[in-house]
């Protein structure tokens, strides 16, 4: 069955916009699909010529509650043609008097035969045509005459096509009497459609603008004859008399319930407070698994209402029955089939009628089956939960563990899950039933019989296919077929397998393994909503179990990639040690010789700035790799941290002479307490390095403040900034916030420095903007 949103989708395709007439129903798959696949047959794609079918819509919305235009289209009088003037003769004008049917009649009787094709649009006999449908509608049970010469007239085409469209122009007054929040005015569309119409006739405004309350008036005064006439035993002549006068279509007809089931599945019942007397329809006894036949009563109702509910149905009728009540009836509630014992959701709506004196003396109302929706409901809920817990886990055997776990009992008594390994094969992961004793059965017979990866059935044929596998009902004789000996038999008849059901675990065009559910002890059978829902079920287990092993995956490519960063560090190191020795011995060297000139000198000083820069990196990686898995060890020492900061900015003061900054140091007194000296340093090292490199020929500023049990650490700059939307993403590791083309490194500085701070038990945060420098604190404890 399609969802609302599906049928929804192709009604708004077809016409462009959701009629209002539609909108009951939208949350009603069921109902919406019926009342859409009528409207589509009787009235959209019906072959009746369009003005005669529009102009005869016009006439008998006279005779019922249906607004002209609330259906589907805006009034389709005025694009056939009509003037504006004609559409309300139309819609004001009763049709003419069905005198002329006997002329019609005696005419085609007189000819022996009838036209083959359609009456000439605007002739007598197509007018006659209008006459006759108006009383076919509204005399039914005096129409056979007429009905039975109108076959001879029309070919069978045609007539089936006219029968139909006056069937559904019931139906639609059956469901507008159901329900009366619909309006002209519910459907903004009409009135932008009928705009044009009403500046050039401003009376169709009026029109409009009093129909709702002519209906309102016509219900009433319906209702009325109608309690009047039950009371006095008149029944047949007060509906006889109500329909003459433009009343809706009669709520007992044959008819009417005929086309209540087809298109709205609506039962109907009616209740006497003051006799106890019960009517119900064939659609109601059907839904309470009554017989036909049988006779009812309010007991017989309640009967049928499960335990649990009883008492609330009992007590919200009493209140709509009792004075002061304002008579309407809204309910939902699960019944139990009085015969075949079915459960269902029920909503049901009513009206109860009183007397001068306020006493109940009619209630009647109508019951939907609503069951569809409420699994619905459950199967939207239950997925929403299963998808809370897939989210919870990034361990795949852990994952599909919670699936199973969810899966009984909810959607089954006994749960199986079948993986495949890395090396393609099929071996059995969980096994999981509702009874702990049946549980060890069927690991026995797994353990005695093994999956089969060459079986034509089961999860090795779902897993080769990729296509779900529905066994409804598990007979006798397909065990047998299935078993691989006697004793195979015995144990699978004695875990009393009855429905069967295994979809496949797919994700990115991939069968991770397979999902088996079975029932038995509940008896209840697997059918196609089961198997949707289990298939959704699988696909966001599937989803979830790629997820855990891409991430298993990422985490070993992580421990290969920082392993090799490790190895390559360690190797570099030694090469890179003694290069750094040779450059500064060959620098020192120079500057005693006089032999070097200045321009050599200098490019043996750049060339050891490049291999000090060389070796920051490689010992940055060694960080990487120690940080990574969990090895940076802090050695805390007593330590003045003013003397710390004085000193590393004397050392990095030629580098802010290179820079063209100004470095200026404001520290206080000492600053003591145990940290790790050579980690604060690299701390130090690290920021006064990025404030240089970022602001390059302007002021640089560290200072140091402490207060009780916290010391901050700032270092300032003056440079480029940092926009909003990366100040945190440039505390991790390989970011930064600007191009590696403009500025060097390997963008690991910054996130090795939160690492060591953190480590530490302190914080590191940033304030900037662009083009307004940077502000790095770092608050640290005092141990």
């Amino acid at each position: 069955m399609r969802t609302a949103r599906e049928i929804r989708e192709e009604i708004e395709a077809r016409f462009g916009f959701f009629p209002a007439f539609f909108e009951p129903a939208q949350d009603n798959p069921q109902v919406l699909e019926n009342l859409w696949q009528q409207t589509l047959r009787a009235y959209v794609e019906n072959s009746l010529p369009v003005l005669f079918r529009e102009k005869l819509f016009a006439w008998l919305s006279r005779y019922c509650v249906v607004p002209y235009c609330l259906v589907c289209h805006a009034c389709a009088l005025r694009p056939l043609g009509m003037k504006s003037s004609q559409v309300l003769e139309f819609l004001e004008a009763l049709p003419p008097a069905h005198g002329a049917i006997d002329e019609v009649l005696a005419r085609m009787d007189a000819t022996g035969k009838a036209p083959g094709d359609w009456p000439v649009p605007g002739a007598e006999l197509e007018e006659d045509l209008f006459r006759c449908s108006v009383f076919l509608f509204v005399q039914q049970a005096q129409a056979e005459r007429c009905r039975e010469r109108i076959r001879r007239l029309l070919s069978p085409m045609f007539y089936g096509h006219l029968t139909a469209f006056l069937a559904y122009v019931k139906a639609c007054h059956l469901w507008v009497e159901a329900h009366p929040e619909l309006s002209y005015e519910a459907d903004p569309r009409v009135r932008e459609n009928l705009g044009p119409m009403l500046r050039e006739e401003p009376r169709l405004g009026d029109f409009f603008a009093r129909y709702g309350e002519r209906v309102r008036t016509e219900r009433e005064q319906r209702e009325r004859e109608l309690l009047e006439a039950a009371e006095a035993g008149q029944r047949a002549e007060a509906l006889s008399r109500t329909l003459s006068r433009q009343a809706e279509a009669l709520r007992e007809s044959e008819t009417h319930l005929r086309l209540a089931v087809e298109s709205t599945a609506l039962g109907t019942w009616d209740f006497n407070p003051r006799t106890g007397e019960l009517r119900w329809d064939a659609r109601c006894k059907a839904l309470f698994g009554v017989p036909a036949a049988a006779e009812v009563d309010y007991a017989t109702f309640l009967s049928g209402v499960v335990p649990e509910e009883r008492a609330r149905l009992d007590a919200a009728v009493g209140q709509v029955l009792g004075p002061g009540s304002d008579g309407e009836f809204r309910e939902e509630f699960r019944i139990r089939g009085l015969l075949d014992g079915v459960e269902r959701w029920i909503s049901s709506r009513g009206r109860c009628f009183f007397d001068a004196q306020g006493r109940a003396k009619r209630f009647i109302g109508t019951v939907l089956d609503v069951t569809e929706r409420r699994r619905a409901e459950d199967n939207l809920r239950f997925l929403a939960q299963a998808s809370t817990l897939l989210a919870t886990s990034l361990d795949y055997e852990d994952t599909l563990r919670r699936v199973a776990t969810l899966a009984v009992p909810m959607l089954a008594d006994w749960c199986g899950v079948d993986v495949v390994d890395e090396r393609g094969r099929l071996h059995r992961l969980l096994n999981l039933h509702r009874d702990p004793s049946k549980l060890r059965l069927s690991e026995e017979v797994h353990r005695r019989y093994p999956i089969d990866p060459n079986a034509t059935v089961g999860s090795p044929q779902v897993l080769r296919t990729g296509e779900s596998l529905l066994i409804p009902e598990i007979t006798d004789e397909g065990l047998a077929q299935y078993a691989r000996d006697a004793e195979h038999l015995r144990m699978l008849r004695e875990l009393g397998l009855r429905s069967y059901l295994v979809v496949a675990l797919r994700s990115r065009e991939r069968v991770l393994g397979a999902l088996t559910l079975v029932r038995a002890e509940t008896g209840r059978r697997y059918g196609q909503d089961e198997l949707r829902l289990a298939e959704e079920l699988a696909r966001r287990a599937a989803v979830a179990v790629d997820n855990a092993l891409l991430y298993s995956e990422a985490q070993k490519a992580i421990g290969l990639r920082d392993g090799f960063l490790q190895v390559a560090a360690h190797e570099l190191r030694t090469p890179v040690t003694a290069l750094k020795l040779n450059v500064q011995a060959l620098v020192t060297s120079a500057r005693r010789e006089e032999a070097w000139s200045e321009r050599t000198v200098a490019r043996m000083m750049g060339l050891e700035r490049g291999v000090g820069r060389l070796g920051v990196l490689v010992d940055e990686l060694l960080d990487v790799s120690r940080i990574t898995s969990g090895r940076l060890v802090l050695h805390p020492e007593e330590l003045d941290l003013a003397g710390l900061v004085r000193e590393v900015a004397e050392r990095i003061h030629s580098e802010a002479e290179r820079a063209g900054c100004t470095l200026r140091v404001l520290v206080p007194g000492p600053v003591v307490s145990r940290w790790d000296r050579l980690r604060l340093e690299q701390v130090l090292s690290n920021l006064l390095s990025n404030a240089l490199k970022y602001g390059a020929g302007r002021p640089v500023e560290v200072a140091l403040s402490g207060s009780g049990e916290r010391v901050l650490l700032r270092v300032r700059d003056e440079g480029i900034g940092i926009d909003a939307a990366a100040q945190e993403r440039i505390f991790e590791r390989f970011e930064r916030a600007v191009s590696d083309r403009h500025y060097g490194g390997l963008g690991m500085g910054l996130w090795i420095t939160r690492e060591i701070v953190t480590a530490m038990g302190g914080t590191i945060r940033v304030e900037s903007a662009p083009k307004q420098g940077a502000t790095f604190t770092v608050e640290l404890p005092r141990v």
